[in-house]
């Protein structure tokens, strides 16, 4: 019988060393990152059967390494590990093709038995996340709540263009290159934007756009 092969990734090394600690009498762990660019590298150098990932890391946050890793490398199958549990995340995040969503409290054993779940080809999901996606939705109509449009009307043209493309997933490159401007001129707008619509990490930029119907 084959051992699931696995790297481990988060910008936390405490995260990271105490999962290794307790997975590695199930499982093969082939390495461990500290961003998703890492993630990307490493993934694509040594072909695990499962990537565990934050989603809020430096350099690259996991939505746009997950979404890369998807397009490339579909074969490799994909289980978030994160703080959040917001249904629109989620739902974007499944639309990308990741097949599993823990949270971070989440027991030992319930890691443990999400990668054997979808090593073996089947999604899992948190019963957290299930809930939060059980939900009702909010109706369309109320997505741009007057608190939302404040804020979203003191975004410039291009910072929205932006806003929309990182809710898309877009790393700063792809960003760059689709609207012709430089890497360090997309980071400044984008350090921008947060400062403006008060959030201070990238998954508020994308939780945010989703809200406001910028992206599906």
């Amino acid at each position: 019988m084959n051992v699931t092969s696995i790297v481990l990734v988060d910008d936390h090394q405490v995260v990271v060393d105490g999962l290794e600690a307790f997975l590695n009498p199930h499982f093969s762990i082939l390495g461990k990152a500290r961003n998703g660019k890492d993630a990307i590298q490493m993934v694509k150098i040594l072909k695990p059967d499962v990537l565990l990932m934050d989603i809020d890391m430096p350099v690259m946050n996991g939505m746009v390494a997950a979404k890369e890793i998807r397009s490339s490398m579909p074969e490799v199958k994909i289980i978030i590990l994160s703080l959040h549990y917001e249904k629109s995340i989620i739902r974007h995040l499944i639309q990308i093709g990741v097949m599993g969503y823990l949270i971070k409290s989440s027991s030992k054993e319930e890691v443990v038995n999400a990668i054997e779940t979808v090593a073996s080809g089947s999604p899992y999901f948190s019963s957290d996340v299930t809930v939060a996606l059980s939900t009702p939705d909010v109706p369309t109509d109320t997505r741009l709540a007057p608190q939302n449009a404040k804020l979203l009307s003191q975004l410039t043209a291009r910072e929205i263009e932006i806003l929309k493309a990182v809710g898309e997933g877009l790393s700063s490159k792809e960003i760059a290159k689709a609207l012709h401007i430089s890497d360090r001129t997309v980071d400044t707008h984008r350090n921008n934007i947060m400062k403006k619509l008060e959030v201070n990490k990238v998954v508020g930029l994308i939780k945010f756009a989703i809200k406001c119907g910028l992206v599906e």
